[in-house]
């Protein structure tokens, strides 16, 4: 099998690998053909054919992949066969991959897969093993509620993605909302990143002004309209790591370091988490004369999805410290209550976080 290194750890990785065995499913291919049935447009930047060659090269030798003396490669489809004849497990990890990609991922993603999902989901119907079983009487549902994923054009969509990958520089008409008229901005496209179901485009700025000069923003697909490759531009790369950029909590709104949250939690906020923890060191401790009040301590990151969560579940606990995170905290509460009595709901004047 191949490793985890070799087949990336990314979504988009693990889809490009079972659209290379689809596409050899259907006849033998050279890295051009492959390249062209994962593109439509036939990409030939060099450095989406050296991301195939990789592929390839760590599918060469499983599921019935080889190449002949010409570099055409080959599927044996009697031996890729075997897989759904003899492994119901293949089957069922299918079946769990296109349950878990379908809340995250834009339909047209999946559609070349659909095949290779229908043929598990017949394998296992007509099976009476326990990989069988686990597909007729387990479900999974969300911890929280998902937001639809966005409606994306395709042809957009595709640009985009192979510009990240190549990082090339882009024209983009993008829309501040939904029905706002377009900007005009050109970025150097750097990296791709899932917020949920909707994937932002990482770019570095290119402007005339120098407030937004250089700047790294995150757009989200779905608002841009029009994508232009531009000639007279050069990238802006410069030193960007999308791990250090990630580490550095770029990319889950951090407000600052990880610290040390005490709450008192009621029983149901109890049961969420103390199988599913919160955070690192999580703590959970009776208070005395008290059966369904519990303290909590915990080590949290600082991060708007951490606030979010805390003021999902405000009716049932209550932040004690650090004082200045609990004084923010309760003058965001505050505000909510305030437009129970307002006319309109009203934008505070500054952020509390």
């Amino acid at each position: 099998m191949p490793t985890n290194n070799q087949k990336g750890s990314s979504k988009e990785g693990a889809i490009r690998l079972l659209l290379h065995l689809q596409a050899l499913y259907q006849g033998p291919k050279t890295i051009s053909q492959l390249m062209e049935s994962l593109d439509g447009q036939g990409a030939v930047s060099s450095k989406v054919r050296r991301s195939v060659q990789r592929d390839m090269a760590a599918l060469e030798g499983y599921f019935g992949v080889y190449r002949d003396d010409d570099n055409v490669w080959h599927i044996d489809r009697s031996d890729f066969d075997k897989l759904f004849d003899i492994e119901d497990s293949v089957a069922l990890a299918l079946l769990v991959a296109e349950k878990q990609l379908a809340h995250i991922t834009p339909s047209h993603i999946l559609e070349p897969l659909n095949g290779l999902f229908k043929r598990a989901q017949a394998k296992l119907n007509n099976s009476d093993t326990a990989a069988a079983n686990w597909s007729k009487r387990v479900r999974v549902a969300p911890a929280s509620h998902h937001l639809k994923p966005p409606k994306i054009n395709k042809t957009i969509y595709q640009r985009l993605i192979n510009a990240a990958l190549n990082q090339e520089v882009l024209k983009v008409d993008y829309h501040s909302h939904q029905g706002d008229a377009a900007k005009q901005l050109t970025v150097t496209a750097l990296s791709i990143f899932y917020r949920g179901s909707v994937p932002y485009l990482i770019c570095r700025m290119h402007s005339s002004d120098p407030a937004h000069q250089d700047k790294i923003r995150q757009l989200p697909f779905s608002r841009i309209s029009a994508v232009k490759q531009t000639l007279f531009d050069e990238p802006r790369v410069q030193n960007f790591n999308l791990a250090e950029y990630e580490k550095n909590g770029e990319l889950a709104f951090r407000y600052g370091e990880p610290f040390e949250l005490h709450l008192e939690i009621f029983n149901s906020v109890r049961r969420e988490v103390e199988d599913s923890h919160l955070g690192d060191n999580q703590k959970i401790t009776p208070i005395k004369g008290y059966n369904t009040v519990f303290n909590m301590t915990v080590t949290v990151p600082y991060t708007l999805n951490l606030i979010q969560w805390l003021l999902a579940r405000a009716p049932y606990l209550k932040v004690k410290a650090p004082a200045d995170f609990r004084q923010k905290f309760y003058k965001e509460v505050a505000r909510a209550l305030q437009h129970d009595t307002a006319e309109h709901v009203e934008l505070p004047q500054e952020r509390t976080f």
